[in-house]
């Protein structure tokens, strides 16, 4: 069988590669008009690529084996911002030795104990906003979502090494949210007050396993071969877990504001689930299904990683009747693939009763990704959003405030609301307040 080629733009590979980083959703939804679900581009230094939304392409790409492909390449981004020892830019042998690690402790039922705290700061977040006037939320919710990880990764929010910080989160990365790759920047210059901390309390875990919190966990990992991590290991999973687990919540939190505000139908039954409950317990609350299906419906309409880990294949494979050679990498396009009308009719709109209706396969709506690259952190997500989502909704009655119109844009490789985006909140009668 001779190699697929697959129609795709002409233009230069800096005029492609400038668009994707510039207007990513009009280049991909022109590029899917006019070429179709499987689309050559050429991406510089990733080289030649097919953008995918096809489904049955999309599920062979979830089932390719980890020795067909290699990730680093696609993923070289996340390498200045969350290390060298990132799980994102690891392939092969050494992402599957790590990852198992990093994800057994971000599971649902590992993180139910901390729900409390993860009320309360939520709760904490929500009173700080100002009342009657037109804000942006997202760098509270970045700053309630970094304290999250802060009180998961080393157990206690009030040490020293804790609080110090969050005063340089919020100092250094806060004040830049609205940036493109400003707070990427500036997360970087954590970087070595981080790994100071990581050192010293590996060290202290290592001594004192009971300790709480995923830092203790991870350096009482032992491998196979009975090494144990790193500290830049350590280091690397904790930057990971401060970027990863921190920007995706905050801008799935910001969209979701911004559709219920825009779908007052949808708002009003979302409020109204939650008023005739206000006192769940925790996994009750996780469970309330409208809740879940906002959650769904936010992560369909802008995926917040829209072009999850591009497989550059390192041999020749086979897929859907397609044979794609070896060098080329595959682009899953979450983005597309959500917006496809034969599987989500009515794409463009805020419908979260479409999941109350159906499920849906892993390669028709796979905001966490798919395959052997699937997101560590979806139970944390689930359970950050819903948890300050119902914080939110219990305090204040809110309403759009916006300065335009809000489209996506670049937060790093996430797509974040606009700066346009503005709400106003006023409390609601006998709320928290």
């Amino acid at each position: 069988m001779p190699l697929t080629q697959f129609p795709g733009p002409t233009d230069p590979a800096t005029d492609q590669v400038r668009r994707w980083v510039e207007e990513p959703t009009r280049f991909w939804e022109e590029c899917a008009h006019l070429y179709g679900p499987l689309v050559s581009l050429n991406l510089g230094s990733v080289g030649p690529a097919v953008l995918v939304s096809d489904p049955e392409c999309l599920k062979g790409i979830f089932q390719l084996p980890r020795e067909s492909f290699e990730v680093r390449h696609f993923n070289e981004h996340y390498r200045f911002v969350m290390g060298e020892r990132s799980v994102l830019v690891r392939d092969g042998a050494d992402h599957h030795r790590h990852k198992p690690r990093l994800s057994a402790p971000l599971r649902r039922e590992p993180i139910l104990p901390h729900g409390d705290v993860i009320r309360r700061l939520a709760r904490e977040m929500a009173d700080r906003w100002p009342v009657g006037e037109a804000f942006a939320p997202r760098a509270y919710f970045h700053d309630m979502a970094f304290q999250v990880i802060v009180h998961l990764t080393f157990g206690d929010l009030s040490d020293d090494p804790s609080r110090a910080l969050m005063r340089a989160y919020r100092n250094t990365v806060v004040p830049s949210i609205g940036g493109s790759w400003g707070p990427w920047q500036n997360f970087r210059r954590m970087h070595p007050e981080i790994a100071r901390h990581v050192a010293a309390e590996a060290a202290t875990r290592r001594a004192d396993p009971d300790r709480p919190g995923i830092l203790t966990q991870l350096a009482g990992v032992r491998f196979e071969d009975g090494t144990a991590m790193s500290d830049e290991d350590l280091s690397g999973h904790v930057f990971t877990l401060m970027v990863a687990g921190v920007d995706t919540t905050s801008i799935a939190l910001a969209w979701a504001l911004h559709w219920l505000t825009h779908a007052p139908e949808s708002l009003a039954r979302l409020v109204a689930e939650l008023d005739s409950r206000p006192d769940d317990t925790l996994p009750v609350l996780l469970d309330r299904p409208y809740l879940h299906a906002v959650f769904q419906e936010t992560l369909r309409m802008y995926p917040v990683v829209p072009t999850p880990s591009g497989r550059r294949l390192t041999r020749d494979v086979e897929i859907a009747g397609h044979l794609f050679p070896a060098g080329v990498t595959l682009i899953p396009c979450t983005y597309l693939a959500h917006r496809r009308e034969e599987v989500f009719p009515d794409a463009a709109q805020f419908k979260p009763e479409r999941f109350l209706d159906r499920t849906y396969s892993r390669h028709d709506y796979f905001p966490f990704g798919g395959g052997q690259r699937m997101c560590v952190g979806e139970h944390l997500s689930q359970i950050d959003f819903k948890i300050a989502l119902a914080a939110v909704l219990a305090q204040w009655t809110i309403e759009a405030a916006d300065l335009g119109p809000v489209t996506p844009e670049r937060h790093g490789t996430m797509l974040a609301p606009s700066g346009e985006f503005r709400i106003r909140v006023t409390p609601r009668p006998g709320g928290p307040r």
